[in-house]
């Protein structure tokens, strides 16, 4: 399976989170930047009603002109963190009418992370594999 390497706003209503493994958060500094390291699910791959495994891949998930990052994530005695579902709703301008930003929503297994952004691109380490798992942990 061969996918692009980059993926932009206007791809959004495309993609799909579910199931992605969160390894990472770097929290935006003075470049306002938010960073997640995830394990993406491009396709569950089946055969018949069967399912056989998932084509995964190392991405880096990346979000421009962060603002108001709020995180609210109880591990409770499980360190594993995925991804539900990202929503994006309240589209506008900012407040110089230059540029549109939306609020975005992470929803994950232990809670939510919640921020406003400008927009965002997911960057293909690699190219995806098919993995018995939904992540590629002992591969990475």
């Amino acid at each position: 399976m061969k996918v692009k390497d980059h993926w932009f706003n206007s791809d959004f209503e495309d993609m799909g989170w579910h199931d992605s493994r969160l390894y990472s958060i770097v929290i935006p500094s003075e470049d306002f930047k938010l960073s997640l390291d995830i394990d993406y699910i491009f396709k569950w791959a089946k055969n018949d009603a069967e399912q056989k495994g998932f084509w995964v891949s190392p991405c880096e998930l990346l979000f421009f002109n962060v603002a108001g990052l709020k995180i609210d994530v109880d591990f409770q005695d499980n360190m594993l963190l995925c991804i539900s579902d990202i929503r994006r709703k309240n589209e506008r301008l900012t407040p110089n009418g230059k540029v549109i930003e939306w609020d975005f929503e992470i929803e994950c297994d232990h809670g939510l992370i919640l921020f406003s952004a400008t927009g965002f691109e997911q960057r293909v380490r690699t190219q995806p594999v098919l993995s018995e798992t939904q992540d590629l942990n002992e591969n990475r």
